[in-house]
């Protein structure tokens, strides 16, 4: 009897303290049961494998703990519970790489280190990248097509006055997105580096940038789309597709993932109280006389955000392609049933095919300035 007894005080112990042995298997069975997952640096743990050298080594047996921490159902339940008890209570942010600021702004410590120079790469660097892209600039106009540079800047400079007091106070012009733009225009490359949306976002009627994310609204977007737009009608002496959405605008919730990634990494229980952001339908108006030039752009998530809301399919030719991140081919192009990669193309007769080659680069992706495709494309040249 005394047996049975204590089997069943065992059985009730590993019920309360070892639900990680169990909860995953009715997880699966039970909807109820199941919890969203968190993201970012407390997300989910592949299982290792096992090798004898590291078992020795103890690497095996450390990534196990970590593989069965984030397999622990109530995993994801603690860390939210511990993320908005610190916001809640002291102001603070769990997540290493969001900060909060004034009003509730939020912002990736990334973009804030890049703001007051904690990246820069200095002159000599700046000057080489360029040097290599001025080559390359003057060996396509032979063939006529130019480059245009994008350095979309970050929504702690357009924003800054919400910044935490130590960024905010620490503002330096030794910074990679000052520098570039200097240094580019001294080489009579052009470049767009929306500088002006500093001093006229209070002209706006909407925010150019979320509280709660860190690329673009809808409406930053469309800003910026009608600027390159502009430039590109005067560097191609052309008349492109006019482009009307100011008075389609809509305020609403977040509808995208992006307007809110700060707040989703951030692992709220409760979500904060945000306000509607703007987003718009654009019409693009054509005639006979117009044009949609065929763009090779090589760019980051900026680009990729005019590019997903169906900004540069409608400015620009059904053939225009985005390299992103200089790897990733869009729209996707399948061989034998693989996706294909910039890797996979000649990539100066992919150029020539062009009217002009578009370099995105967001301020705190300056330190790796154009993602190897200028240091590709020079040697290519010089071969």
């Amino acid at each position: 009897m005394n047996k049975r007894k204590n089997t069943l005080f065992i059985l009730l112990l590993a019920l309360i303290f070892l639900p990680m042995w169990y909860l995953p298997a009715l997880q699966e069975q039970i909807p109820a049961l199941q919890v969203e997952d968190v993201v970012g640096y407390f997300g989910k743990t592949k299982k290792p494998n096992f090798y004898g050298k590291r078992w020795m080594s103890g690497e095996y047996q450390q990534n196990y703990e970590a593989f069965a921490k984030t397999r622990n159902p109530i995993h994801p339940t603690a860390i939210r519970l511990k993320s908005q008890i610190d916001y809640s209570f002291y102001g603070d942010i769990m997540h290493a790489n969001i900060l909060r600021g004034k009003e509730n702004f939020l912002f990736q410590k990334e973009g804030c280190e890049a703001f007051i120079g904690r990246d820069y790469k200095g002159v000599q660097w700046i000057e080489e990248k360029v040097r290599k892209l001025k080559v390359i600039k003057d060996e396509l106009a032979k063939e006529g097509i130019p480059v245009l540079v994008l350095t979309p800047p970050l929504k702690a400079r357009i924003y800054s006055e919400y910044l935490p007091d130590f960024y905010r106070k620490n503002k330096t012009d030794s910074t990679n997105w000052n520098m570039f733009s200097k240094i580019l225009n001294e080489n009579d490359i052009p470049v767009i580096d929306f500088s002006f949306l500093e001093n006229e976002k209070n002209e706006h009627p909407h925010p150019l940038y979320p509280p709660s994310g860190q690329h673009w609204t809808n409406y930053g977007s469309a800003v910026a789309a009608d600027t390159i737009k502009q430039h590109l009608e005067k560097m191609l002496d052309i008349e492109m597709v006019k482009l009307r959405w100011k008075d389609s605008i809509e305020l609403s919730t977040a509808k995208a993932g992006y307007d809110n990634e700060l707040v989703a990494g951030a692992n709220f229980i409760w979500t904060p109280e945000l306000a509607p952001l703007p987003y718009l339908n654009i019409r693009y108006i054509e005639n006979d006389s117009t044009t949609k030039p065929n763009v090779l752009a090589v760019g980051d998530s900026f680009y990729k955000l005019m590019f997903d809301s169906g900004i540069v399919g409608g400015m620009f030719n059904k053939s225009s392609t985005l390299w992103y991140y200089n790897h990733e081919v869009y729209p996707i192009i399948l061989k034998n049933g693989r996706r294909m990669t910039n890797k996979d193309m000649d990539i100066l007769d992919e150029i020539k095919q062009r009217d002009v080659v578009i370099i995105t680069v967001y301020e705190d992706n300056l330190d790796g300035f154009a993602f190897e495709f200028v240091e590709n494309v020079y040697g290519l040249l010089q071969k």
